[in-house]
């Protein structure tokens, strides 16, 4: 199994209690795994869907004061998002768990793993463990579980697994039996939990600044201490399941060898083979694997050094203005202050994802053993670089155009529809800004135009940026500043920013694609999602059938903030598309305020129809009365397309692999609200006047 559903293996055995979430790849599958779970009976919990990372910390650390056995999971922009509650836990003495499928933070948006994501929260006060294979992703889940509740501890943890090279990975993993891991780890009652049914609370308050020294020194009394429970779990854990993992360090091959290669996570397997090769050549050098980085090993690290003369680390994690990697400044600080210290080299490797062979760690180690015969260090930081080579040929381009043919989009795409004519209406004086999502991966290669991937949550803010040094340079008039947003990035995670840039009155545009849910990675449940419809994150199983919340009406949302243009449009009407797109480049170029349109945009990957049928599909919506073609100018409802009488629901339904697990009371069910909908809008259109614009 890949190392993603190692970890849900190991939160289902640990039979936690309550499950918050935020999709992000590479971790997505994880929380994938745990909706099958439940919906097929197998794990009772609490499964929050939270619109935004920083929701779902804070739904977890509210689950864990509450007194239940909680988990999340995470990565790269998602945990840095999330900061602020991560900092919190900590104080909160919340033993929760947060697995994080290391992905590299920033840096031009790769999506390969590195740590520099887990570097920023290293500090915080949770403890921090770094696993190599799969089966140390079930495993350390349980153990983390055991350490993290113990009343010595009862503090957070994070388990970091390599993205890619274990989330996606598959490896042999042995499951182990539900009974012997009751057995190890019991059911958690905290000592104490937010709970006034159980006993009285009084008002909080701050901790006043004279004893936050104090606190801070306790706290690292607390983490110093949770090193032997480590050790204790891990001890037991091995005796009982035959695994065991050192706790806070694991040596290979260490004895009668007076050099050392110190690694961490899944890169540690090819540096077994190095040093296996280095060693059948006479060569004396070991390796240690770091398996807790937080709390630091300090002790064991000065019993090894005692020992050897020379040591290499290899990081995969850089401290920019340092010189250095994180894991190396962390062990040199450790051994500062012996009086006979080894020689130290560090070896910045794998950044962004890059490969590092066993090639690598051979030559690595080799130059660590010259430093030992050498006694001098001649460069301390060494960067393992490999040779780029291009894939393919850059073509020169023989006119300009707003978007070229061609793409990495789907077959039947919607959103491909909607953006070539969007630009076409445009024109080259646009400037893109796009959250995350599939037109960004699918399309930003053939425009025309500038086109700026920004923060998931801050895209509004990213507009208003541009919007204002436009107007400052008086130019606000000639240039459309647009987004291409999909339903995540809008409805949820992206509604905050939306909404202060509609009540600042920002002249933008704002175009929400909505396929009704997270395509980008891969299929999970949105603010938009359908009432029943089944996405990877609201299975159909013996228990769940499908979402069982309707959606957010957003674009009466956004009319409620009294902006002067509010549209919706599909592919199936095109005439219709393009004229609410040129009316809302009318009303922004005249510095009016926010524009914005939200288009449905059929995705035949999630929505499992053939796709050939995208505009079938769009136009019976639209027909069904499933998807209103309306638009709110200057506070006035219309409606653009009023069918006599609407078809059936079921038309549009049956042609849709997400919804073919409906019952025909469910079917009912969701045409009662299409027609409760349908009549809402012609209520509004009768009302002639919004009665909150002006």
């Amino acid at each position: 199994m890949p190392g993603n559903k190692a970890v849900a293996y190991g939160v289902k055995l640990s039979r936690v209690e309550g499950i918050s979430l935020f999709p992000i790849t590479p971790q997505t599958t994880i929380v994938e795994y745990l909706a099958d779970f439940i919906a097929n009976g197998e794990l009772e919990a609490e499964y929050i869907h939270a619109e935004g990372e920083h929701t779902a910390m804070g739904v977890a650390i509210g689950l864990s004061l509450a007194g239940v056995r909680t988990f999340t999971a995470t990565n790269s922009q998602g945990l840095a998002y999330m900061h602020e509650c991560v900092a919190q836990a900590p104080a909160y003495r919340t033993p929760l768990l947060m697995a994080i499928a290391n992905r590299t933070l920033g840096w031009f948006w790769s999506i390969q793993p590195d740590y520099s994501d887990v570097m920023p929260e290293l500090n915080l006060g949770w403890v921090i463990q770094f696993v190599e294979s799969n089966q140390e992703c079930l495993d350390t889940v349980i153990q983390l579980y055991k350490i993290a509740e113990d009343k010595r501890v009862m503090l957070p943890a994070m388990l970091c697994l390599d993205g890619f090279y274990l989330s996606y990975s598959n490896e042999r993993v042995e499951i182990p039996d539900q009974g012997e891991v009751d057995d190890f780890l019991p059911p958690y009652e905290p000592e104490h939990s937010v709970d006034p049914t159980l006993r009285d609370f009084g008002p909080a308050a701050g901790l006043p600044p004279p004893l936050h020294t104090t606190y801070r020194r306790i706290y690292e009394e607390i983490l110093h201490d949770a090193k032997a429970v480590i050790k204790e779990v891990d001890e037991e854990f091995g005796r009982r399941f035959g695994r065991s993992y050192g706790g806070l360090i694991e040596e290979y091959r260490c004895d009668d060898v007076d050099t050392l290669l110190v690694t961490m996570g899944s890169m540690t397997t090819a540096a077994r083979r190095a040093i296996d090769r280095l060693q059948g050549e006479g060569r004396r050098i070991g390796l240690v694997k770091v398996k807790t980085l937080r709390p630091f090993p300090i002790e064991e690290f000065r019993a090894l050094a005692e020992r050897v003369d020379a040591i290499g680390v290899v990081d995969r994690m850089m401290l920019h203005g340092t010189g250095g990697g994180g894991l190396f400044a962390d062990l040199k600080s450790a051994l500062y202050s012996l009086e006979e210290r080894p020689l130290l080299v560090d070896f910045i490797a794998g950044m962004g994802g890059d490969d590092i062979s066993t090639m690598d760690f051979v030559e690595m180690g080799e130059r660590v053993l010259k430093t030992a015969e050498r006694g001098r260090v001649e460069r301390e930081v060494e960067y393992v670089e490999h040779p780029y080579q291009p894939t393919a040929r850059i073509i020169p381009l023989k006119e300009k155009r707003v978007i070229y043919p061609g793409s990495g989009g789907c077959t039947g795409c919607g959103a491909s529809i909607i953006i070539r004519h969007v630009l076409d209406v445009l024109g080259p004086n646009t400037v893109i800004v796009d959250p995350p999502n599939c037109a960004g991966v699918n399309y930003a290669s053939v425009v025309g135009v500038p086109w700026i991937l920004a923060n998931y949550a801050a895209t509004a803010g990213y507009q208003t940026g541009f919007y204002r040094a436009y107007k400052l340079k008086g130019k606000a008039d000639k240039v459309h500043v647009v987004s291409f947003a999909g339903d995540g990035g809008t409805v949820d995670i992206g509604l905050q920013a939306l909404s202060g840039a509609a009540e600042r009155g920002e002249s933008i545009i704002w175009i929400c694609y909505d396929n009704e849910a997270y395509m980008n990675t891969g299929i999970q449940r949105s603010g938009s999602t359908p009432l029943f419809a089944r996405t990877t994150t609201t299975p159909a199983g013996k228990v769940w059938r499908g979402k069982g919340e309707r959606p957010k009406n957003v674009p009466l949302i956004m009319a409620a903030h009294g902006i002067p243009y509010v549209a919706t449009a599909s592919i199936a009407f095109i005439p219709d598309l393009r004229r609410k797109v040129k009316r809302a480049a009318e009303i922004t170029s005249a510095g009016k305020g926010l524009a914005y349109i939200h288009i449905q945009a059929p995705c035949p990957t999630g929505w499992y129809y053939p796709p050939e049928k995208t505009v079938e599909v769009a136009r019976l919506a639209v027909l069904t009365g499933a998807w209103p073609l309306i638009e709110i100018e200057e506070g006035r409802v219309k409606i653009n397309v009023k069918p006599k009488k609407l078809r059936p629901i079921k038309e549009y339904l049956r042609l849709q692999g997400r919804f073919r697990h409906l019952t025909d009371e469910q079917i009912e069910e969701i045409q009662r609200w299409v027609n409760e909908s349908w009549e809402s809008w012609l209520k509004l259109e009768e009302m002639g006047k919004l009665p909150w614009y002006k």
